[in-house]
């Protein structure tokens, strides 16, 4: 009798983890979504199952990580100072030398194609970071109103 009602509530927290998202396979997303991705029953049965056992559905869907579209805890428009403050330094030394990884993500968050943004934040670095004591919030606000200020790189960047 314990075995069954063990079952059977791991069934039912795994079937309430599914209802959770919509826009998926039937399991939703989750890691029980990125370990079984086939839409096949046993598959979503088993992903379902793992997504409630584990109770990472919920964690994923506020993150918007393991499969899960963004607009949770950390929505689209924060992302980019998300992104700043954690790679700021690195941010600052890419636009220093004219581009790299972090300076190619941060043109993509902010709708522009990288070489011409990259090129861009470098000519104008002095205006992004006008002292040492520069915050990420800041050097957002000062790249804002630099790519603004040029109707070209406003055009390219589609703000």
């Amino acid at each position: 009798m314990m075995k069954r009602t063990l079952w059977l509530s791991v069934a039912v927290l795994g079937l309430a983890g599914a209802a959770q998202a919509a826009g998926h396979n039937d399991a939703g997303c989750g890691l029980g979504a990125q370990l079984f991705k086939e839409n096949r029953p046993v598959d979503q049965i088993l992903a379902a199952t793992t997504n409630g056992t584990f109770g990472n559905q919920t964690f994923a869907i506020t993150t918007g990580t393991l499969g899960c579209t963004s607009g949770g805890l950390i929505k689209s428009a924060k992302e980019r100072e998300v992104f700043t403050a954690s790679n700021f330094r690195a941010i600052e030394k890419e636009i220093a030398a004219g581009g790299g990884q972090y300076t190619a993500s941060l043109a993509a968050m902010t709708g522009c194609r990288a070489r011409p943004f990259a090129a861009f934040a470098k000519t104008h670095y002095e205006a992004l970071f006008p002292s040492a004591a520069t915050t990420p919030d800041q050097m957002l606000g000062n790249l804002d109103k630099t790519l603004l200020g040029d109707p070209g790189m406003a055009k390219a960047c589609a703000l």
